[in-house]
C-alpha cells in the first residue's frame, strides 16, 4: 500500500514466572499486566439503586409516567388524587429493579464459577497471570487469551472456541507459534506443567 505507515510502536516483553515464583506478588517481573478475573455484572451493592434508577429513567415510558404522575399533583389537571397516579410508575419501577438484580447476581455467581474453575498449575483461573504457563487438555474452559506454545497434534495445531472471550461459538484453528520448537523443546516445558 501506498502512503501506509506503521510507525514503530514499544515492544511489549513478556517474562515466564517459572523462575520467579518464589517471589511476592508485587515483585513479580509480570505484575503490571491486569489479572484474569472476569467480572460481567454492573452493579455493586452499595451502587445497585442509584444506577438502576439512572438506567430505567433512559426509557422514555418511565419518564412519560413520571411526566403523568407529576401533572396530577398540579390542582388544574390532576385527574384523580395525586398518590394514585403514583402507585403504577413505583411498581414498574420497583418490578424492573428486581428484574435486573436478579438478573445481575446470576452473572455475578456465573463470574464467580468460572473464575474459581481449577486449572493446573493454580488453584483458579483468576490467579493466572501474563507470563504464567498453563497446560490445557481437550474440552476445557479457557477464560483468558492464551499464546499456543506446544499442542498434541503432530502439526502443531489445536480447535478452540472463544465464545468466552469474544461471544463468537465457531472453533478457530490455531497454531503453535512458530520457531517456538526450535528455541525451546516440549519436554522443558511440560516437566513445570505436571
Amino acid at each position: 500500500m501506498t502512503g501506509f505507515v506503521v510507525q514503530d510502536r514499544p515492544v511489549r516483553t513478556v517474562v515466564s514466572n517459572l523462575p520467579f515464583e518464589d517471589l511476592k506478588k508485587r515483585e513479580q517481573p509480570n505484575r503490571r499486566y491486569e489479572d484474569n478475573a472476569i467480572k460481567t455484572n454492573k452493579y455493586r451493592l452499595w451502587s445497585f439503586i442509584p444506577m438502576n434508577l439512572f438506567e430505567q429513567f433512559h426509557r422514555m415510558a418511565n419518564i412519560y409516567f413520571v411526566g403523568l404522575a407529576i401533572l396530577n399533583f398540579v390542582p388544574v389537571v390532576n385527574a384523580f388524587q395525586p398518590e394514585v397516579a403514583l402507585i403504577p410508575i413505583c411498581v414498574i419501577l420497583a418490578l424492573t429493579a428486581v428484574k435486573d438484580g436478579w438478573e445481575d447476581f446470576r452473572r455475578y455467581q456465573t463470574d464467580q464459577q468460572l473464575n474459581n474453575t481449577p486449572c493446573f498449575i493454580f488453584s483458579r483461573w483468576k490467579d493466572v497471570r501474563v507470563g504464567d504457563f498453563v497446560r490445557v487438555l481437550s474440552n476445557e474452559i479457557i477464560p483468558a487469551d492464551i499464546l499456543l506454545l506446544h499442542t498434541s497434534d503432530p502439526d502443531g495445531v489445536c480447535h478452540m472456541e472463544t465464545a468466552n472471550l469474544d461471544g463468537e461459538t465457531s472453533l478457530k484453528q490455531r497454531k503453535v507459534v512458530p520457531g517456538f520448537s526450535a528455541l525451546v523443546r516440549a519436554q522443558s516445558i511440560t516437566q513445570y506443567l505436571r
